[in-house]
């Protein structure tokens, strides 16, 4: 399976592609996580930058599992932060240099991120996260089961300054950004 995003800045043009069970050779840095072996890995973040008027990099970045889901980075001047299966990390695109790396305590894995003025929201399989800009977690919330429906519907999304949340259970969950429930409503036409 692959899947890709861009990320377009005044000064990059960057494609991420997330692969499972890739071939890793060919890549300018190669980042892997101290608790991985080289030879465990299933899944990859494969990051292609292009500056403007400098020569493009690669950058390959090994994890146990990694979600295909979009978005999977965020683009911030020279920074790009990505998320893995249970790590966020930053990383320097002038230096090529991995500034942070973040571990998030979370079940089943994170899947999406979003820039907020405060920092990031982040999607876990079953968890919603805010981290600041220093990466720390402000707060997180769970529902009743996983982050995802059954039908496929949308499961997650910002609108008005609202965090909406589905979960398998039927429970649509609308929080604030400080990650305040401000409603849930059971969608199962039996009420549960």
């Amino acid at each position: 399976m692959e899947n890709k995003t861009l990320l377009v800045n005044e000064r990059y043009r960057i494609t991420i592609t997330t692969k499972y069970q890739p071939r890793i050779d060919g890549y300018s840095i190669i980042y892997q996580p101290e608790y991985l072996k080289l030879n465990e890995f299933y899944a990859a973040r494969f990051i292609e930058v292009a500056p403007k008027e400098e020569q493009v990099f690669s950058i390959a970045i090994l994890d146990i599992m990694a979600s295909s889901a979009k978005p999977c980075a965020v683009l911030e001047g020279d920074i790009l932060t990505v998320i893995l299966f249970d790590d966020i990390l930053r990383i320097n695109l002038c230096t090529k240099a991995v500034l942070q790396c973040a571990e998030c305590e979370n079940t089943g894995g994170l899947e999406q991120i979003h820039p907020i003025d405060a920092g990031y929201i982040i999607k876990g399989e079953c968890n919603i996260f805010q981290y600041d800009k220093a990466l720390k977690r402000i707060w997180s919330f769970s529902g009743r089961d996983i982050f995802a429906t059954p039908a496929g519907e949308e499961c997650f999304w910002i609108d008005s300054n609202e965090i909406h949340c589905r979960d398998w259970a039927g429970w649509h969950y609308v929080l604030d950004m400080n990650g305040n429930v401000i409603s849930e409503i059971s969608e199962n036409s039996s009420g549960n």
